[in-house]
């Protein structure tokens, strides 16, 4: 039982911390029962270890797009990105207020940025509520530069 308690612990992720448990067993023996917990720790944290490795490295896939929501209604919207500092290959979703909307104007944050950043792969997918495309911009872009996509209905 006291192994099993163990465990549940660990898995909660207490298994970085020492733990020393007397008198909560039933063997009236304190040095076995401190080794057997010592060893159920020991095994638990490699567990958890285990456990928390496999979790970090799904959830740090790559080329996972930014996701992104467009402000607006129905008939438009816009979105900005961030382009300051640069991107390479940088996948972006924008979520879409309707259905109806056309190929966004792109405007940059300064006249002089034009030019400094590329958007290929652009696409609507999911019956025209998502825009996705890749952005790639140049490294000597400003912190806080971005670009500003307009949507609008169709014409």
């Amino acid at each position: 039982m006291t192994a099993r308690r163990l465990l549940a612990i660990a898995a909660a992720g207490a298994a970085a911390t020492t733990l020393v448990l007397t008198g909560c067993g039933g063997s009236s023996d304190t040095a076995a029962s401190t080794a057997d917990t010592a060893a159920a720790t020991a095994t638990a944290a490699a567990d958890t270890t285990a456990t928390t490795d496999t979790t970090a490295t799904t959830s740090t896939t790559a080329g996972a797009p930014k996701q992104v929501d467009c402000m607006g209604a129905e008939e438009a919207c816009s979105v900005k990105i961030p382009i300051g500092g640069g991107a390479s290959n940088k996948a972006y979703e924008v979520a879409l207020t309707g259905t109806n909307l056309g190929e966004p104007t792109v405007t940059p944050s300064a006249p002089d940025e034009k030019g400094s950043y590329e958007i290929s792969d652009a696409k609507f997918t999911t019956g025209g509520s998502i825009y996705s495309f890749t952005l790639n911009a140049v490294g000597s872009l400003p912190q806080g530069a971005y670009i500003t996509l307009d949507f609008a209905t169709k014409k």
